[in-house]
């Protein structure tokens, strides 16, 4: 593990940088477990096990071509209010004012999808894991920053910062933009006003759409209109029929479609 010299606003805090690894919260998780100072952030060139939100997902990405990090904050910070969303916040401006900085700028805004993607264009660029514990709350990233080519699963459902800038886009810099995106981060964690832009950036807003409630096994459907996000960082959908949205903590939003029942959903109306 070797420092790397770019600014980070966390007090005392660092940014380190790794080869290989099987995952950047195990490296954050080392360093914390020593008493490095909330903030620290670890990179990897390329990590062998990193993992999505839900235990069948994973997250694979080619060596040195994008962004693989995990920040160590205070345990308290996972208890600010949308926490997650704010990441994601964060990380959309950091996509949007690299790729200004450098000249260009993306074919779409940035979007954030609830609750812990980024999309631009509806194909996913970025992914967010957050696990708290006594010592640390651990902020995983992983940001598609310069790969132009992806898995036949992945074609058309992902994308990367270079492919959104154009043919022309410069090779980005994984440093400097951790850089921004830490100082972005270090910002939209102590702003008040972050629910009116994670609001305008919402993904699918005010669109018709099924949302799978908690856990994929329970294979609840809520069916409604997209309203927006609660003070708790909650997603808010007026379900079909109802009058006042609804605050649903845990879940995941699906593209609707026709469907016939045969697998004994059960659907909320």
């Amino acid at each position: 593990m070797e420092p790397i010299a770019i600014s980070n606003p966390f007090p005392g805090a660092g940014a380190f940088r790794v080869r290989e690894t099987t995952s950047t919260m195990d490296e954050a998780r080392r360093l914390a477990r020593l008493g490095f100072y909330p903030g620290t952030a670890v990179v990897a060139d390329l990590q062998t096990a990193g993992r999505g939100r839900l235990a069948d997902r994973r997250w694979e990405s080619p060596a040195e071509e994008n962004l693989l990090a995990t920040l160590a904050l205070g345990p308290e910070a996972a208890r600010i209010p949308g926490f997650t969303l704010r990441i994601g916040l964060a990380l959309c401006r950091s996509a949007a004012i690299f790729a200004i900085r450098l000249g260009g700028g993306l074919v779409e805004p940035p979007e954030l999808k609830w609750p812990n993607d980024v999309l631009i264009g509806g194909k996913k660029l970025a992914g967010i894991l957050c696990e708290a514990a006594p010592e640390a709350t651990y902020v995983g990233f992983g940001v598609n920053l310069n790969q132009r080519l992806f898995p036949a699963g992945l074609e058309g459902k992902a994308t990367s910062v270079s492919l959104a800038m154009g043919p022309k886009a410069p090779v980005l810099d994984r440093f400097a933009f951790l850089e921004l995106v830490l100082a972005e981060i270090h910002f939209v964690l102590g702003e008040e006003d972050w629910r009116a832009e994670a609001e305008t950036r919402l993904w699918r807003r005010g669109d018709r759409v099924d949302f799978l409630v908690g856990l994929p096994e329970k294979k609840e459907i809520a069916e409604g209109y997209l309203e927006g996000i609660a003070p708790t960082g909650a997603l808010l959908i007026r379900v079909s029929g109802e009058i006042a949205p609804r605050a649903f903590q845990a879940g995941e939003l699906l593209i609707p479609e026709p469907r016939v029942d045969r697998n004994g959903s059960h659907h909320i109306r």
